[in-house]
């Protein structure tokens, strides 16, 4: 009896083990697995930022980007010193590329009441540096409430320190109608800064004002005998460097033919609105391009023979009288 039980209990034991012995093979195939998979997962993330840092290092381009840059084939480095080469390519060198301008007039120069736009010049310049190759450098010396005189001791210190490529004379003349400057003093301080830039082999832009309630009032007769003056003066130079833009009578012409009024272009008296602002750039820019060599503005030589009248010589030529301009 006792040995019948003790083989019955071996019996129950060899089925026991039987049984236990895959389930715990199972058991250890499965949590293996696990394990195998949970130890590829930072490997696969490590690769993953792997591939990412490298797709982010192929597509960043090189920097170092001119004014106006000239595109050419991509390099597959996206290299900083490829863009560089690229821009500094012999046929159009980035530094040629920025035409330095420098500004000389009073408030409507200067672009006061267009907060946003910085009055007609800003527009037009800007403007011209979309729609050409160059990018035109504005140096704005314009300075409101100042006439042609208030530049005397600082005008030839500005060319000397800017070395501008372009110098934009732009007197809206009421300033000095105000002040009562004579004629004959305007035009030899305008004659006297044409030269000077000309000296500097910098060309010349004399663009007369845009028109305001004042130059159809208070000042109707008087400023237009202002900006005729002043063409004469520049027009006396007979220079190929020297341009003239009668913004003037073009602005005027536009409001007649359209049978429009000054008031919506006016901000007060003297100077025009945004609005005014904008026609302004807009006559400019096309008279520029029609004139103006603007995708390649270049000083031309002089003839020789070229004469010059002595510094702050009188431009009578113009015919206008010499006393105090009357208002």
């Amino acid at each position: 009896m006792k040995r019948r039980w003790h083989i019955g209990f071996l019996a129950c034991a060899l089925v026991a083990s039987a049984l236990w012995l895959p389930a715990s093979l199972t058991a250890r195939a499965a949590s293996s697995g696990s394990d195998g998979s949970g130890s590829s997962g930072p490997a696969a993330v490590a690769a993953s930022a792997d591939a990412n840092a490298t797709s982010a290092d192929a597509s960043t381009p090189g920097t170092g980007v001119a004014p106006n840059p000239v595109r050419g084939s991509a390099n597959g480095h996206g290299s900083e010193t490829s863009s560089n080469e690229e821009t500094q390519a012999p046929n159009a060198p980035a530094q040629e590329r920025v035409v330095r301008v420098l500004v000389i007039g009073s408030s409507v120069a200067r672009g006061w009441k267009d907060p946003k736009g910085g009055g007609y010049l800003h527009r037009t310049f800007t403007a011209l540096s979309s729609l050409t190759p160059i990018t035109y450098d504005v140096i704005d010396k314009a300075e409101p409430g100042k006439g042609v005189l208030s530049i005397r001791d600082t005008y030839v210190k500005w060319l000397d320190t800017y070395q501008p490529q372009i110098v934009c004379i732009a007197w809206g003349g009421l300033d000095d109608l105000y002040q009562h400057t004579p004629f004959r003093v305007y035009d030899e301080q305008v004659h006297w800064q044409i030269e000077e830039a000309l000296d500097h082999h910098a060309m010349v832009m004399l663009v007369t004002t845009p028109v305001s309630k004042a130059s159809f009032t208070t000042y109707r007769v008087a400023q237009q005998a202002l900006m005729e003056s002043e063409i004469q003066v520049a027009d006396s130079f007979h220079n190929p460097n020297v341009y003239v833009f009668n913004l003037f009578d073009q602005m005027k012409a536009y409001l007649w033919a359209h049978h429009e009024s000054i008031q919506p272009l006016m901000h007060d008296s003297w100077h025009p609105n945004a609005k005014g602002h904008a026609l302004a750039a807009e006559l400019l820019v096309k008279d520029i391009l029609a004139k103006f060599p603007a995708t390649a503005p270049v000083f031309k030589a002089e003839p020789a023979s070229s004469s010059r009248h002595p510094e702050g010589g009188s431009a009578t030529s113009s015919g206008r009288p010499e006393g105090e301009l009357a208002s």
